[in-house]
């Protein structure tokens, strides 16, 4: 799709300076589908284990940012003999070479899947006419 691009992708991390400490903090960079129909444009993203309250979607210009925080569950049901979880920001950032109508965009999440679709604008007609 030409019209798209992407960027980040792979796994990085950050530091964050908090009050006394430096906190490296893995950004993950979540697996995306994009489907484009004559209508909209739709994003599916993998986010395992980010709960939606945590989704932070936003489009400005022609910038389409996701995010999200994953925090697994600690629980103590055992000795940790393998951890592979760990705690992290999704983070991938598209622009869009369309013209889109973000406040009409919606989304949804289910099974640690984003569903996001963004309709897109018919395209403006102007006529214009030539001067004698």
């Amino acid at each position: 799709m030409n019209t798209l691009t992407k960027e980040n992708h792979g796994n990085v991390s950050e530091t964050v300076e908090g009050k006394d400490q430096k906190l490296t903090t893995r950004v993950y960079s979540p697996n995306v589908d994009v489907l484009e129909t004559e209508e909209a444009i739709l994003f599916f993203v993998e986010m395992p284990g980010v709960d939606q309250s945590s989704v932070d979607i936003s489009i400005e210009k022609d910038q389409l940012i996701l995010e999200g925080k994953f925090v697994p569950v600690e629980e103590s049901r055992g000795q940790v003999r393998l951890a592979e979880y760990r705690e992290g920001n999704y983070y991938r950032k598209f622009t869009i070479g369309k013209a889109i109508h973000s406040d009409k965009a919606t989304a949804k999440m289910k099974n640690g899947i984003l569903e996001l679709t963004i309709p897109k604008m018919e395209p403006k007609k102007t006529k214009i006419e030539i001067q004698k």
